[in-house]
């Protein structure tokens, strides 16, 4: 295993922030809160981003976009699928309840 992550292409975190869309200082804080790891860190300090962080931070941004709170995502992805589709369920029923309100709105 950890011979096939050093035979992993990793990315700087400015590459990472630019593939992503998301700023250097927005990873930066998920590394500090946990929610996003580096694969490693170099001597010099700079964090380097695999595969596995990629696909995780497309889950987090998927996530983000559906207007979870930060504070709920890692939970989320810990959880086993059941508990993520739950999840999903109610963000979902708010979302259309967000759209009707937002409709409305609109057709005053």
């Amino acid at each position: 295993m950890e011979e096939d992550r050093n035979r992993e292409l990793l990315l700087t975190v400015k590459e990472t922030a630019r593939l992503s869309g998301v700023s250097v200082r927005t990873l930066h804080y998920y590394d500090e809160i946990g929610l996003l790891r580096p694969a490693e860190v170099t001597q010099a300090g700079y964090r380097l981003y695999g595969e596995r962080e990629l696909l995780r931070l497309q889950q987090i941004l998927l996530f983000r976009e559906l207007e979870f709170p930060l504070k709920e995502i890692m939970p989320l992805l810990e959880a086993a699928e059941a508990g993520r589709n739950s999840a999903l369920e109610r963000q979902k029923s708010l979302l259309e309840l967000k759209r009707e309100r937002l409709s409305g709105l609109i057709r005053l």
